[in-house]
């Protein structure tokens, strides 16, 4: 049968999104089917309460590049950004606090509350973790090399690899192997005395992960977080007008206006594979699509464990897939407010400015790893760790008027909780972070008008996200780069002739990025290219 498309992509959240923009872009005739009602995946607006536009999964934005918002022209198609007013609220027991702005002697004040020497070492620390991000970030935007392979492609991108690494020296060099190696305390540790600053940064590096800040490799993870940039700052985070879910319409306008045909309620069955070649796509209720190429923003186990037959894929290869690791213990709560959070201790402009910015429930490393030490051993977290922010103080077009929205970020749950809805557990530790939050937000809790919960077992059933985990598998130093998702198949490549994979589980991993669709389009048009 004749291939009726260039490329079928499975899925439609906004790395597969991006793919068929930049396919689009390229002249090939382009499919997106997409399982749920609604595009986006996890960055994702939805309506649970009338009236309400929720983020429901991711949250904010800021690691995607300025190439991608510049190339697919989604600022054109609607995509407006409101930058945090700050970087960090942090409260504490004894009722003092942290805020944190990007105004270097705002903050070197805030810090000298509690350290003279961690006020000298922030600016520093900050500079320190950026040039190693000037390094990291031209990495993310290529191709990982199969490192140990001898064929002249894949020794050219070593080569490649390896000019990119030439501005380190014996001191960078040094720094880097630090920050992909050690645990966020350790890193910390080094630099910082005190508590409280070592509470505003760590979370950071446990944020998605499902460790705490002791567990070795959490640094990178800090990092991770530190490349991103909005509007050309690095370490800039960002609120996106009508929710994470307009990100992904605007790139699904740009792949439109290209060619490319979008599909909802369409859910892929399986993918036809013919000597060795996929051909195209089956979908549930039967129907066969034929294509060139296959390309699969779903999760890496769930395109080679649900979508293809085992029988069809090296034994080795099954086997890396099948250990690779996809937990998660988050727990996203998002909170419908009658009024805006009043926090004790600020006066009427601070609290605004800590409205506007990550509101943390953490007040030292030791709470944090705590946390994720009662989830470790089988417990939900008796004082859970979250990430807030009111998206609604900069954003009319969420809530109605005079109401406001809190999204949550949460943890720890057990990963074993991805099994099964725990609902009753889950609204009672829904209930201990309101309750944190309380503490020195004391109107939040009557201020409640409409809960949502969600919980791994929602996140892996509902969107696709194995283990609940919203990276597409764990950012460990074992699953980036060359070793993402699987070692020598990191060039978003597979086994399977005209099988390609786009979404997070591949390199450069998660977050709203466009990176993975961007650089995934590029090996593809390559090798459609070569078979014409």
């Amino acid at each position: 049968m004749p291939a009726q498309y260039d490329a079928i992509i499975v899925g439609g959240g906004h790395n597969g999104l991006t793919t068929a923009a930049y396919l689009g872009r390229s002249g090939l005739k382009t499919l997106v089917l997409e399982r749920r009602d609604v595009l986006g995946g996890a960055a994702v607006s939805e309506h649970p309460w009338p009236g309400y536009t929720v983020s429901t999964l991711s949250y904010v934005l800021s690691l995607m590049p300025p190439e991608v918002i510049r190339e697919l022209e989604l600022h054109r198609h609607g995509l407006t950004l409101y930058p945090l007013a700050a970087d960090y609220y942090v409260p504490f027991p004894d009722g003092s606090h942290l805020l944190l702005t990007k105004n270097p002697g705002q903050a070197k004040a805030e810090i000298g509350k509690f350290s003279r020497k961690d006020a000298d070492a922030w600016p520093v620390f900050s500079e320190y973790l950026a040039a190693i991000a000037r390094i990291v970030r031209p990495l993310l935007l290529m191709t990982p090399p199969a490192v140990g392979a001898k064929s002249p492609a894949d020794l050219l991108e070593l080569a490649r690899f390896a000019w990119q690494l030439k501005g380190l020296d014996v001191k960078s060099t040094s720094d880097f192997v630090k920050v992909m190696t050690l645990s966020v305390a350790e890193l910390l540790d080094e630099w910082f005395e005190s508590s409280q600053v070592k509470a505003a940064r760590c979370v950071s590096g446990a944020i998605g992960t499902y460790g705490g800040p002791y567990t070795p490799g959490t640094a990178y993870v800090l990092l991770h977080h530190y490349i991103g940039e909005v509007d050309g700052q690095m370490a800039e985070w960002a609120f996106v007008r009508g929710g994470t879910g307009a990100v992904s319409q605007a790139i699904a306008e740009d792949a439109r206006e290209h060619g490319a045909e979008i599909r909802t309620g369409a859910r892929v069955g399986r993918i036809l594979v013919e000597d060795s070649r996929s051909v195209g796509v089956a979908l549930v209720d039967g129907t066969e699509l034929r294509s060139r190429a296959v390309v699969s923003n779903a999760h890496p186990k769930i395109t080679f464990c649900e979508l293809v037959d085992s029988s069809q894929l090296p034994s080795d290869f099954v086997r890396a897939i099948e250990r690779y690791k996809s937990r998660s213990g988050t727990v996203k709560v998002n909170l419908a407010l009658g009024e805006l959070p009043r926090f004790d201790g600020l006066e009427s402009e601070d609290s605004m400015t800590a409205a506007r910015s990550f509101i943390q429930l953490c007040d030292s490393m030791e709470y944090l790893e705590h946390a994720f030490d009662d989830a470790k051993y089988g417990q939900p977290s008796a004082a859970p760790y979250s990430d807030g922010v009111i998206p609604t103080v900069v954003d009319d077009s969420l809530a109605p008027s005079g109401k406001q929205l809190m999204s949550c970020f949460t943890q720890y749950v057990p990963a074993s909780w991805s099994q099964a809805p725990h609902r009753d557990e889950l609204e009672a530790y829904a209930d201990r972070v309101v309750d944190g939050y309380s503490r020195f937000a004391p109107n939040l809790k009557s201020a409640v008008e409409h809960r949502q919960v969600l919980g791994p077992y929602d996140m892996e059933q509902e969107y696709g996200l194995v283990g609940g985990n919203i990276m597409h598998g764990d950012l460990t130093l074992d699953q980036l780069f060359s070793w993402r998702p699987v070692a020598g198949y990191a060039d978003y490549r597979t086994p399977i002739k005209n099988l390609y994979l786009c979404g997070s589980g591949t390199h450069p991993g998660g977050g709203i990025s466009g990176i993975n669709g961007r650089n995934a389009s590029r090996e593809i048009l390559k090798d459609l290219k070569r078979r014409r």
